[in-house]
């Protein structure tokens, strides 16, 4: 699996986690249909009562009346309220909506407020304002003088300010229930209650579930495809900084006999800090032989390659520990050997992205020829085997042997 199908995966994942979160939201909006009715949706009778209490208003061009009906309601009785508006050509009206809070008009509950303007032939204005009212109690009650706004833009007006206006109040007698209505059988029950009134239901809390599992998957798959990606850029960083650090050496050429040690240490850090990248091993304070130990024991070097690493360590250890004092030749040609290692055993694509997918310490497989073999299906092979064609020529060691 190489990056960009690795990046094609997880576009389509994000892709399928928003579709199953707008989902989830639609379905959410749609599990309750109980919304609170709008004041303004319902329709209050459109001819007020015959006997309809009226009271007028009259503030320069502009008359006002306001009519309540029915003149002698019961309690529990719909009780309207109208505010007509007539003003002339030139005279503009402001009708605000009269509440007191909480959808009340004085003490009355509004239930229902509708409102129209309709323009006459002469330029004129008709406003009009309907509220459907419930009586707190019986007894004596009024209904609170309605406020409006005049702006008189006529020529010969006042600077055609603003203006308010306030209608009187009309005092309402609201009958008692007679004795018989209180005592009359119930109504039947339109219909079974829901129990779950208010709470969440359960198409809410599927989609809820399932939006999170999406999204949990998703983080988990982002998650190690982040990590994935910088284990492959830490071992390619890790090439490059060992060839760098390698260049610089050869640049400065062969060591003389008195830095000699100081040379040798430092190639050999090259070469143990590139492994230590490379196969993530953590071994910054082990001897040589341990190091060795743990880095030969990684998989992926073949035997060709440890046997290259153990030759190449001990020539330096023999330099550091025990005095011996390569000529110029001998020191490039182990830092060629050093040189060819790394580019042995460097990563390589397309199985970056399955090195790094796997996990450290996965089972091998022995091959035909006894090497283990990755527990996955293999790309082009990462190293050379035996029966392939030799890296870099590597430069005889004291004993004659290649180092």
């Amino acid at each position: 699996m190489t990056d960009r199908t690795l990046l094609r995966a997880h576009v389509r994942l994000a892709l399928a986690c928003l579709v199953g979160l707008c989902a989830t939201l639609a379905a959410a909006g749609g599990c309750h249909d109980d919304e609170a009715a709008d004041p303004a949706a319902s329709a209050a009778p459109v001819v007020p009562a015959k006997d309809a209490l009226s009271k007028t208003t009259e503030v320069g061009p502009v008359k006002a009346i306001v009519k309540v009906w029915p003149a002698k309601p019961t309690l529990g009785d719909a009780i309207y309220a109208r505010l007509e508006i007539d003003a002339p050509a030139g005279v503009a009206i402001d009708a605000p909506f009269q509440e007191a809070g909480d959808q009340r008009l004085g003490r009355f509950r509004v239930v229902a407020f509708t409102r129209d303007t309709q323009r006459k032939p002469d330029g004129g204005q008709h406003h009009e304002q309907t509220y459907t009212l419930d009586a707190p109690s019986s007894g004596r009650q009024r209904i609170p003088p309605l406020r409006f706004e005049m702006t008189d833009a006529r020529q010969g007006s006042a600077a055609g300010k603003p203006q308010e206006v306030l209608t009187d109040e009309i005092p309402l007698e609201i009958a008692p229930l007679p004795a018989e209505a209180a005592n009359a059988p119930l109504r039947a029950a339109l219909g079974e209650l829901d129990p779950d009134v208010g709470g969440i239901g359960w198409l809410t809390l599927l989609g809820i579930a399932s939006a999170v599992a999406m999204v949990g998957a998703g983080s988990v798959l982002g998650y190690r495809a982040w990590r994935a990606r910088r284990r492959i850029e830490r071992q390619r960083s890790a090439y490059d900084e060992a060839v760098a650090r390698l260049r610089e050496l050869e640049d400065a050429g062969p060591p003389d006999t008195t830095a000699a040690d100081a040379w040798f240490v430092a190639l050999s850090a090259i070469v143990r800090r590139y492994l230590e990248q490379r196969y993530e091993i953590r071994a910054p304070e082990l001897t040589t032989e341990e190091f060795l130990q743990v880095a030969t024991a990684r998989p992926e070097l073949s035997t060709d390659h440890r046997g290259l690493l153990r030759s190449f360590l001990e020539r330096c250890d023999r330099v550091k520990f025990a005095g011996y004092r390569p000529d110029a030749d001998e020191s490039l040609a182990t830092l060629k050997a050093a040189r060819g290692f790394v580019e042995d055993t460097r990563l390589r694509e397309p199985i970056a992205v399955a090195v790094a997918m796997r996990p450290s310490g996965a089972s091998e497989k022995p091959g035909p020829s006894g090497r283990p073999m990755p527990s996955e299906p293999p790309g082009p092979r990462e190293t050379p085997g035996p029966s392939e064609p030799p890296g870099p020529s590597e430069p005889p060691g004291p004993s004659g042997k290649a180092a």
